[in-house]
């Protein structure tokens, strides 16, 4: 959804103040206990990973641990002590001011390989692949276990803890370890030597526009030069594109969001698939390791062109409230509360709660026409998310199609979404996103842990000379396969 796409995004780049607001006691325990009762009343899958008693004491030892005067980014992390033991995803908590983004940002571009940290630009005269040992003599293994909490996901994942690090490590440091002039670097290059340097601080839009230039993206795999045109064509680029291994008979879509209107997703996805028919293409590779939202029937109406078979997606959905709770704190609704909860749910109630056993959409979830019939694979990674976690489950329950890559961020067993709304804390003016809606995946495979996300049939990883190189280990695993 695009409006909850961009809430998120302001509540993460509003500039911020150099001044913490810093609370008096009566505030926090007000908001505190709005907060308790938004999760209490709300939350659909509350109980997915923490019993009934075990909750209370959490709510209850962090309300006791409240002191007059505390900042808000204390009062944020107290709140983070919460929703991580939880463990959903999508259950989202926004400070209200961010920490000096407009001068003070830490101004390395950094990527996550085997839990360590490495250069992923080559600024700074610091070389691409560079292993970071320690920022402002903080152990690296040390920030990065401190940094996960900032990041919610479904039980146990790592990989979407990882890439949202990745993409926002200067704003978590910051929220961690509070303003910096300038970082001392301890790093180990590629050739073994140690090495320190003294890197002053950015602004948010410097550091970002150098992310551009990231070795990750693979310019160089794919002969292109690394900057910004080959990112808002490859990487930004959130309209649905194709391109050929011709010498392969191996056409490559890049999905990198099911946003968009439906019909005008619908009419690109049918012109790139006439034209692959047109070509004979043999073998379809689907990349979607960069796709994190968008609407679902979008990801459906790709499923229909890569299945033989009619598909599922859903067993059933639940709702734990018919109305939004502390509904006078809540800043903005993504729906309507009487059609989307007590006209959908009213009828179908159960012990706990509201549960519906049926999917409106199924009956659109049959192939296309049109499908494509060779061999199809899709690769995935930790940003993979939403309804590309979804579109991914259906290709694990499908065994003509292949998943390829890494551990998607969204959930396997179950996933939460639907219903969001946005609250704002009276006093603190925190930000929490609360989706009200639990939904139970149809799958095949009970097999798989719980906690995790959608795993890969072929497990790759990322290693430090393919970041070096700027090789995609997919895509060249791939290539190399379909060669023989």
């Amino acid at each position: 959804m695009n409006k909850i796409k961009l809430v998120i995004v302001l509540c993460l780049l509003t500039q911020l103040s150099f001044a913490q607001k810093h609370n008096n006691l009566e505030a926090l325990n007000e908001d505190f206990k709005i907060f308790e009762s938004i999760i209490k009343n709300g939350h659909p899958a509350l109980y997915e990973y923490i019993d009934n008693d075990s909750l209370n004491y959490v709510f209850e030892d962090t309300k006791e641990s409240l002191q007059d005067g505390i900042s808000n980014i204390a009062f944020y992390k107290k709140m983070l002590d919460v929703t991580n033991k939880i463990k959903d995803a999508k259950l989202q908590l926004f400070l209200p001011e961010t920490i000096g983004t407009d001068r003070y940002y830490f101004p390395l571009i950094v990527k996550i390989i085997n839990s360590n940290f490495y250069t992923d630009t080559s600024d700074f005269e610091i070389p691409i692949g560079s292993k970071i040992i320690s920022i402002n003599d903080r152990k690296a293994s040390v920030v990065i276990e401190q940094l996960k909490k900032y990041v919610p996901t479904y039980g146990n994942n790592l990989t979407r803890k990882y890439r949202e690090i990745e993409s926002n490590f200067g704003l978590y440091f910051a929220y961690e370890y509070g303003i910096h002039k300038k970082f001392i670097i301890t790093y180990i290059t590629p050739d073994g030597v140690s090495n320190n340097r003294i890197i002053p601080a950015e602004s948010f839009i410097k550091v970002t526009r150098r992310s551009a230039y990231r070795n990750s993206y693979f310019a160089n795999f794919h002969k292109q030069q690394n900057g910004f045109d080959f990112f808002n064509s490859y990487i930004d680029n959130k309209t649905p594109f194709v391109f050929y291994k011709n010498e392969l008979s191996t056409a490559i879509i890049v999905i990198n969001s099911f946003n968009g209107n439906n019909k005008v997703f619908k009419s690109n996805l049918s012109k790139i698939f006439k034209d692959i028919k047109k070509k004979k293409i043999q073998h379809l590779i689907i990349d979607i390791r960069r796709n994190t939202s968008g609407f679902r029937a979008n990801a459906i109406q790709l499923y229909s062109f890569i299945t033989n078979n009619t598909f599922k997606q859903r067993t059933d959905e639940y709702i734990a409230s018919l109305s939004i709770p502390e509904k006078k704190h809540a800043n903005r609704v993504f729906f309507n509360e009487k059609q989307f909860l007590k006209d959908k749910f009213s009828h179908h109630p159960i012990y706990d709660g509201w549960k519906i056993t049926f999917d409106d959409l199924e009956t659109i979830m049959v192939p296309h026409k049109n499908r494509f019939t060779g061999k199809v694979y899709v690769l995935v990674g930790g940003s993979t998310f939403s309804e590309a976690s979804n579109f991914a489950l259906n290709v694990k329950n499908d065994t003509q199609n292949t998943l390829i890559g890494e551990e998607t961020g969204g959930g396997y067993y179950y996933s939460t979404g639907e219903f969001p709304v946005y609250y704002e804390l009276p006093n603190s003016k925190i930000g929490i996103m609360l989706y009200m809606e639990k939904i139970n995946h149809y799958i095949k495979d009970k097999s798989i842990p719980k906690g995790t996300g959608i795993l890969p049939d072929k497990n790759i990883i990322l290693t430090v000379d393919d970041l070096i190189m700027g090789k995609d280990p997919e895509l060249d695993y791939l290539f190399r396969l379909i060669k023989g």
